[in-house]
This record gives structure tokens, C-alpha cells and sequence, in this order.
């Protein structure tokens, strides 16, 4: 039997029956049910059928968490119960919207959910582009050597891989808008503004260009969801603004001409450089750091490492590393930005093993972002899939990378230049200077992976949804 029609079966057996629904809807995750007698409902067993990831009770709705594929088990159970379908309703309607005030906890709340929920529609690409980048990088020449980086399986896998990073802003410019609740097509097109191919054309070619007698540095921005997340929020509040101040005759044409122009300025005067503005402060900053007396380079390299995942997240790391890879070409080893990289990306898949390990469910999704980042030296699925997930996922994150920095520093571990963090390059990253160098900084990489996945198994809580 289809398992979506199996799913249905068990689902309908344990709430009551058909006889139990007076109404049943869907949103994009969930079965929202309306029953006779709620206490009919065996939840305890229904929490166990494979296929159902949780319960929720919402005033008289009783809703089935299944997931993306819930239009499907929705189908199947209307059919079985001789119920009439209707069409997918949103999924806040059962959200009650408060008033909060204003403080740095609620701040923090908004942004992060804000930046999770566009992310994670994403994950099932990054998960599937992922997998065929990691059978790539295992059977390419800086692995095993089984094919020609020329080849054109090696290059066809690729694209899988770009098509996911390069037109990253595009992607999340239509998530940011569906959490904003603006059109997704203004989120992409902000999206597209940035890498559109005549601006690409210029990175490398020229610094700046003129832009409504304004100059704006040209960057390559494809990987980049900062600016659009921020873009997004802005054209939310200047479409509404336009929208409700221009008369309703000429609305339909003088509104997104105004909101093109406006918003080109926005992106590509505030939004799309304020990455590059502050990647420069910070670096600046580090590097200062990184060349200082002990004390301030031992609390300064903490530091860091606790917000190196943050600064990978939002594209801030790429003048700082850029500039420990300037320090390094003459010596061929550096010791502040180069190892704090190691330490964080080895913790970010220790995360996702801890993941693996605690998950009662889908055990299989976090086990194979662990594999892409410990064998081929991917972190983006870890990161997006892992990490990001919840605020204490979130903590672990922090806590474990600001330890990791610690011990850097401490015992001055120095690193080489070289491309990809997994489990074959650990060892000669750290082979510089001393063999301690080698041993010492080994054992803080691999103790750092084992320490987040300890810590993930132990305080992390996830919603496996």
C-alpha cells in the first residue's frame, strides 16, 4: 500500500474515525481537524505512526504535524472518510498576535525566527545538492582520484551545487517575502537585482559604479543572503507606504515603478554593501587582534570563534580571511582566523552527529549532513539544518566555538593554507612548526566535534518537523 495512504489509514484509526470529523483542512505541514469528541483521539499511539511528527491543540482544532507531503495524506484520508477537500489554508490562521514590548530577548526572538523560517524551505535543495557535491569531492583528484576535475560528471555535479549558491539570494528573497507576507515575485526580482549578470560582469573590472550619482562598490554578492533578508523587510513597509498614500487610479502603474527605484537604491546603496562595510570593520578589527599581547589576542580569538558561524552566515568572514590568507603566503601558516575556521567547521558537524544521535525520527537527514561536512568538507547543511534550528541549538553553537577559540589560543595553535576542512585534512592542517602543533591542535578540532555533539544530544531541543 502507498505509504501516504497508510499514513492516512492510521491517522483516521486513531482519531476516532470518520464518524469523529465534522471538518478537516490542511496548511503546508499539518491536518487540522475538527472533532465530535477530542477525548476519542488515542494520541499516544498516534504520536507513534510512522509519518506523524507531533500533535497540537489549538482552541477546538486538533492538528496532525506530517510535514511537506501532507497534501498528499490529506487527499488520501478525504477519500477514505468521504469528505469534501478543500484548499490549503495558511499556515498562522490559528496564531494569536500580541502586543510585546520592545527588548533585546523579543529583538533577538524576531530576527532568528525570521532568518530560520526563510532558510529552512531551502534545506531539502541544499540537502539533495549537498550529497551529489560530497560523491563529487570523494571522487575527485583532491580526494581519491578517481576522476578528472574536467570530467564531465565532475562538472555536471557541480552545477547541482552552484545552481544553489549562486542564485542564493533568490531563493531566500521568495522565502523572506512568504514570511513577510509581501508578493515573493518582488523578493526575488530584489534577489536577482544584485547578481543580475550585467552587475556580475563588472566585479573585477571596476570598484564602483554610479548608481542615481551615488557611488556603490561592485561586489559578488551570489552567495549572499544578508542584503536580501534586509531588503525584503524594507520593501514590506515602502510598498505599503506607496500602496496606501498614492491614489487608487493611478496605483496600479506609479507603485512598482516607485518601488523599483526606491528599492534599486536600497540595495545597492545600504543593503547589498553594508556586508562588505562591516566584513572590513571586522576584519580591521582581528587583525589587530590577531597581532596583539597575549590577553587581548586570548579573549580576542574566543570571540572570534563564537561568532565565526555567524560571520560565515551573513558572508561578513570573507575580508577577514582573506587577509589571514595574505599573512600566511609568505610563512604558509597562520594563528587566528585559519584555525578558529577548522575548530568552527569541525563543531558545526559534531552538531549535526549529536543531531543524529538524539533525533527519534528522520534520524537518516542529520546523519547525512554530517557525512557531507566530515568526509567531503561541506558545512552549509549542518549550518542550515542543524545549527539554526532553535535558539539553544543556537547556544551550543556559541558556547562550544567560544571554547574551541579558548583552547586556540591558549596553546597558540598555528594552521596551513589549504582548501577543504574534513576529517583526511585535519592533521595537515595543523602540520606546521612543532609535532605538539600537529597533536595539540588534532585533539581540540576532534574533542570540539565530539563536545557540540554532546552538547546537542544533551540541551539542544528540536522540533524534528
Amino acid at each position: 500500500m502507498d505509504k501516504n495512504k497508510t499514513l492516512a489509514q492510521d491517522v483516521l484509526q486513531k482519531i476516532g474515525g470518520k464518524e469523529n470529523i465534522i471538518s478537516v483542512f490542511h496548511c503546508a505541514t499539518r491536518l487540522r481537524f475538527e472533532l465530535q469528541d477530542q477525548t476519542k483521539v488515542n494520541e499516544e499511539e498516534l504520536k507513534k505512526v510512522n509519518g506523524v511528527l507531533g500533535i497540537k491543540k489549538a482552541g477546538t482544532s486538533f492538528q496532525v504535524i506530517i510535514g511537506p507531503n501532507v497534501s498528499l495524506v490529506y487527499d488520501e484520508l478525504c477519500n477514505m472518510a468521504e469528505l469534501d477537500k478543500k484548499d490549503e489554508i495558511k499556515e498562522n490562521l490559528d496564531d494569536v498576535k500580541e502586543k510585546r514590548k520592545f527588548s533585546f530577548k523579543w529583538l533577538f526572538d524576531v530576527v532568528i525566527t525570521y532568518i530560520m523560517n526563510s532558510v529552512a524551505p531551502i534545506i531539502p535543495i541544499l540537502i539533495g545538492a549537498s550529497i551529489w557535491k560530497t560523491v563529487v569531492t570523494l571522487l575527485g583528484p583532491d580526494m581519491f582520484n578517481v576522476i578528472s576535475n574536467k570530467s564531465d560528471f565532475f562538472i555536471t555535479c557541480n552545477f547541482f551545487f552552484e545552481a544553489l549558491f549562486y542564485f542564493f539570494p533568490l531563493y531566500i528573497g521568495y522565502t523572506a517575502a512568504k514570511q513577510l507576507k509581501v508578493n515573493p515575485m518582488w523578493g526575488i526580482f530584489l534577489g536577482a537585482m544584485i547578481i543580475t549578470p550585467s552587475f556580475m560582469a563588472l566585479v573585477g573590472v571596476r570598484e564602483s559604479i554610479s548608481f542615481f550619482g551615488i557611488n556603490v562598490p561592485v561586489s559578488n554578492y551570489s552567495q549572499q543572503f544578508l542584503p536580501v533578508l534586509i531588503g525584503v523587510w524594507i520593501f514590506k513597509y515602502v510598498n505599503k507606504f506607496l500602496t496606501k498614500y498614492t491614489p487608487t487610479m493611478i496605483a496600479s502603474l506609479i507603485v512598482p515603478i516607485l518601488n523599483v527605484m526606491i528599492m534599486a537604491i536600497v540595495m545597492f546603496v545600504f543593503c547589498a554593501p553594508l556586508g562588505s562595510y562591516l566584513s572590513q570593520l571586522l576584519s580591521d578589527f582581528f587583525m589587530y587582534c590577531a597581532n596583539a599581547a597575549a590577553p587581548i589576542r586570548i579573549i580576542a580569538l574566543t570571540i572570534y570563534t563564537a561568532l565565526n558561524p555567524f560571520m560565515i552566515l551573513f558572508g561578513l568572514h570573507v575580508t577577514t580571511y582573506v587577509a589571514a590568507v595574505t599573512a600566511a603566503a609568505p610563512i604558509g601558516f597562520e594563528a587566528f582566523v585559519l584555525p578558529a575556521g577548522v575548530i568552527t567547521s569541525f563543531i558545526i558537524y559534531g552538531m549535526a552527529l549529536g543531531a543524529a544521535f538524539k533525533f527519534k525520527k528522520n534520524k537518516d537527514i542529520p546523519m547525512g549532513y554530517f557525512v557531507s561536512g566530515f568526509v567531503a568538507g561541506i558545512t552549509e547543511p549542518s549550518l542550515y539544518g542543524v545549527c539554526l534550528k532553535s535558539k539553544t541549538s543556537i547556544m551550543v553553537l556559541v558556547i562550544c566555538n567560544a571554547i574551541g577559540g579558548l583552547l586556540l589560543a591558549v596553546f597558540n595553535i598555528k594552521c596551513a593554507l589549504m582548501a577543504s576542512v574534513n576529517i583526511l585534512s585535519v592533521v595537515p592542517y595543523f602540520s606546521v612548526g612543532s609535532t605538539f602543533n600537529v597533536v595539540a591542535g588534532t585533539i581540540i578540532a576532534l574533542g570540539c566535534c565530539l563536545m557540540a555533539a554532546l552538547g546537542v544530544n544533551f540541551f539542544a531541543k528540536f522540533d524534528e518537523q
